[in-house]
């Protein structure tokens, strides 16, 4: 938790920095950005990724503020414990950054992010279908369902932590069923190496297949 706390902090105080401060972290770290991916993209779409680790997120965020934070702000689902602590901060240092909040039970969280963003535009949000860092069988429907319920399309990001490439897919219409969904998901999913790929359901069984 702390470790989220003080991520958060951080980004914040490096807000008013220029882009290229980003960009270059992200070069530091070894990541190429294919910036050719970033034409052309929607005035508002769901990201929807693997995840496996916090540094998901961490790589996520250096790259939304080197590239993407000029035009789009960005939702971000939080746990409450979370939200109460860090959304003061982020009224302070970044108005473009929205939190969700998500109880425990997240019992109507899918209908919440819809009245919260329905009449919105410039945006992103990110969802994980994976709902979690740790190895799970069961991708949850939420962003197939709001993009659906909305129209919006979905960009799958890649983040490749062993090739150390960055890319947004092309965005696209989800499917109009969700198992032909979760095989779109898998296609893209096996195209970058997570940081922990023993973590990734569809790396497992590929590798048992």
């Amino acid at each position: 938790m702390n470790f989220i706390i003080y991520g958060f902090l951080t980004f914040f105080f490096m807000y008013h920095l220029n882009k290229y401060f980003y960009r270059s972290v992200l070069y530091l770290l070894g990541f190429r950005v294919d910036e050719q991916s970033l034409k052309n993209l929607p005035l508002r779409f769901i990201v929807i990724s693997s995840h496996t680790t916090i540094y998901d997120f961490v790589i996520g965020m250096l790259f939304y503020y080197g590239y993407l934070h000029k035009d789009y702000n960005n939702y971000i689902l939080m746990k409450k414990s979370y939200e109460s602590i860090a959304s003061p901060f982020i009224g302070l240092f970044d108005k473009k950054l929205k939190l969700i909040e998500v109880n425990s039970k997240k019992n109507g969280l899918i209908k919440k992010i819809i009245e919260e963003i329905q009449h919105k535009d410039n945006y992103i949000m990110y969802i994980s279908p994976e709902g979690t860092r740790t190895y799970t069988e069961n991708l949850k429907s939420g962003y197939w369902v709001i993009s659906k319920e909305l129209n919006l399309d979905v960009c799958y990001i890649g983040i490749d932590f062993y090739d150390k490439t960055i890319k947004i897919e092309t965005p696209r219409k989800v499917e109009e069923q969700w198992d032909e969904e979760i095989i779109k998901f898998k296609e893209s999913s096996l195209k970058y190496k997570p940081l922990f790929p023993e973590n990734c359901y569809f790396y497992q069984k590929d590798k048992d297949m």
